[in-house]
């Protein structure tokens, strides 16, 4: 069997992250199709959004956008405004369907946004940990912070009561954007 390719996510990919999402998300965590469109087209300039593909099959997304913790958009934010200074990448969205969780394609998609946070000059990584997954982004070397920057306790808070913030430092930054 052939190895998963990852493309660059667009608009165009929009309906294929909606049916994945709808594979990996409870209720409360599907987003619209205005919010997933919003946040690829701010994202797009910095080529930051994956998605992995088997032949024409859709198998696994990672969404992430250059952000200042105040600009973090709520979930379903139905626009997105990327400050001119980010300082963090933001990794908004991780979604692989049940037939590719076996393929390591999570690790796949946080390596290239890794690498693309360096080439961005970003020396951070953010996320949003929702449904259990702490362990998960843990063993990906992620923590919690002992503290959380001012504004963001109440993003975090559209994400609901179990959602935590999690960071990690990203090596080898070559260049702010």
């Amino acid at each position: 069997m052939n190895d998963p390719e990852l493309r660059l996510l667009s608009a165009a990919d929009v309906p294929a992250v909606l049916a994945l999402q709808a594979q990996c998300y409870g209720p409360e965590f599907l987003e619209s199709a205005q919010a997933f469109r919003a946040k690829l087209e701010a994202s797009a300039p910095h080529r930051c959004s994956w998605m992995a593909w088997r032949g024409s099959e859709p198998l696994a997304y990672l969404v992430s956008l250059p952000v200042c913790e105040q600009s973090l958009p709520a979930l379903d934010a139905p626009s997105v405004s990327l400050p001119a200074v980010p300082r963090l990448l933001y990794l908004h969205d991780l979604a692989v369907a049940p037939a590719g969780r076996s393929l390591g394609l999570g690790r796949r998609l946080v390596a290239q946004v890794l690498e693309r946070a360096q080439a961005l000059g970003l020396t951070r990584l953010g996320l949003v940990a929702v449904q259990g997954s702490v362990p998960y982004w843990q063993a990906q070397g992620f923590a919690e912070p002992v503290a959380l920057a001012e504004g963001l306790a109440q993003k975090l808070a559209s994400f609901g009561a179990d959602a935590r913030w999690m960071e990690r430092t990203v090596q080898g930054a070559a260049r702010p954007i």
